[in-house]
């Protein structure tokens, strides 16, 4: 693989010869491009002229003035600073620079970091500057739940609030690799936050937002801003992620990277078959590098028994077992942290081991009452003690609360089952209907949508639905309909099923 070089805001391409800068193509010459790539690539010291002239011009006689032209070309491309003049020796590339190899030597050891930088305040209105530290303070404090990544303190961004250094200078400063930049203006009577999320050492910007709110909103006008911003960043970083981790060579991915491969294999795939059981193999893979990895035996803890439990998996008491202990083995290794403690908890409840998995699903809220997954399996588990208007309303708080989830279809989808058992099959059908909308190809999606058809007395719709769950999933059976909705559903469906036939 061709390595690549950064350098302030610029990447360089070897492989193929481009220059980028902040994401944008940079046209350069042949000649220019390898100039540039002989200077970075011996950045580390002095190059003479006629070391130069012969990387760049192998064979052929050129002049001197070559190298002053091709100098003055790039300077103006990188900044006059980026290429220094040493009288008698020769030149050399004087901006920081890291290759390709140096990122993955740093993702072997170091989980992905972030900075979230001073939100620049626009315009003259001075009172805005205690909402624009709210903001950094509260984006940085909901961005921490995120697992696996490591956010730079508050303290040490803001030491760059009035610097005049490059993003990619910063970046090298802080050794982080992704940044969050804001922007807080008066519109009007409105406030407008705009939130970008970039590559912190070549500036390409995987994702920007826009955010209105007016003053007289409510009185935490900071909070709704920052967990709007995290709603809709927090996919996007784990996506940026994901892209970088497939970059790299398959030799080079350590426990964390298997783990975002897992994730990545439900956002490719759904909640299908599919998308199960790759992620459950990728968080294999990460246990098989480090068995320590309380995240990666949480998640996969949890997979487990869901696959068991709509009928993807036996009921084993193998698979049992392996489910139960990865979620132990989780507690014990990090009690401390709210996410390990969501997914622990919930799959404690699918396991059937209630009261411990309900004190656990607390204790995860207790770290952290913003954890969506651990609100919405708190009440899931709930209402499978028949506390059904108490867990619904729960379940709707933790889809409130991340409201662009990866995992909402899943969850609309747990929660439509639940509006049949407390009988408004309007709700239920409703969710159901949302559930399909945020991932087609999960298969019980559509199975909830036809029995709640069915249950409002609509044949035809319920039979079309049930039609669209056996195409997704050619495989299903009345059995696994049992399994994941309960018998009485199951005993429905199989009139329409046998109807179908």
């Amino acid at each position: 693989m061709s390595p690549s070089y950064f350098f302030s805001h610029f990447e360089l391409r070897t492989g193929e010869r481009i220059l980028l800068r902040q994401g944008e193509i940079v046209h350069l010459g042949p000649r220019t491009f390898d100039f540039l790539l002989c200077l970075v690539s011996n950045h580390q010291r002095v190059l003479s002229k006629d070391e130069i002239l012969q990387t760049v011009w192998p064979g052929v006689v050129v002049e001197e003035n070559n190298l002053t032209v091709q100098t003055s070309a790039l300077r103006k491309v990188l900044g006059s600073q980026a290429i220094a003049t040493l009288t008698g020796r020769g030149y050399q590339f004087s901006l920081p620079v890291k290759s390709t190899a140096d990122v993955q030597v740093a993702s072997q050891s170091k989980h992905p970091t972030i900075a979230v930088m001073p939100f620049k305040i626009l315009g003259e209105q001075f009172d805005l500057r205690f909402l624009a530290e709210g903001l950094l303070e509260g984006v940085i404090a909901l961005l921490a739940r995120v697992p696996g990544f490591l956010i730079i303190s508050q303290a040490s961004t803001q030491m760059f609030q009035h610097s005049e250094a490059s993003l990619g200078e910063i970046a090298e400063q802080l050794q982080v690799q992704y940044a969050v930049l804001g922007s807080i203006r008066p519109v009007g009577n409105l406030i407008r936050v705009n939130v970008q999320l970039a590559n912190a050492h070549t500036g390409q910007v995987f994702w920007s937002g826009r955010f209105e709110s007016s003053p007289q909103d409510g009185h935490d006008l900071q909070e709704d801003i920052a967990r709007g911003v995290l709603s809709e960043l927090e996919p996007e970083l784990i996506k940026a992620e994901i892209a970088h981790i497939r970059r790299q060579r398959p030799h080079n991915l350590d426990a964390w990277a298997h783990y975002q491969e897992a994730m990545g294999a439900l956002g490719q795939h759904g909640w299908s078959e599919t998308g199960l059981r790759n992620a459950r193999h990728q968080l294999e893979n990460s246990l098989e590098i480090d068995r320590d990895f309380g995240l990666a035996q949480a998640h996969f803890a949890l997979l487990t028994a869901l696959s068991r439990n709509i009928g993807l998996l036996p009921h084993s008491d193998e698979v049992q077992a392996n489910a139960l202990n990865a979620a132990q083995k989780a507690i014990e290794l990090d009690s401390g942290n709210s996410e390990v403690m969501g997914y622990a908890g919930c799959a404690l409840c699918d396991l059937g081991q209630t009261r411990q998995g309900l004190t656990t699903l607390q204790a995860a809220l207790r770290l952290n009452p913003s954890n969506a997954q651990a609100q919405v399996a708190h009440g899931a588990a709930l209402a499978m003690m028949n506390e059904l208007e108490k867990g619904i309303a729960q379940m709707r708080l933790g889809m409130r609360i991340s409201p662009k989830d990866r995992r909402l279809g899943f969850w609309l989808w747990i929660l439509s089952c639940f509006l049949l058992r407390a009988d408004r099959p309007h709700e239920a059908l409703e969710e159901a209907q949302k559930a399909v909308q945020h991932d087609t190809r999960f298969h019980l999606a559509h199975v909830a949508q036809a029995a709640a058809f069915d249950t409002l007395g609509n044949a035809e719709c319920a039979q079309h639905a049930l039609t669209q769950a056996r195409t997704v999933r050619p495989e299903l059976t009345i059995e696994e309909i049992a399994q994941s909705h309960g018998k009485k559903i199951a005993a429905r469906i199989s009139a329409l099923w046998q109807a179908k036939a």
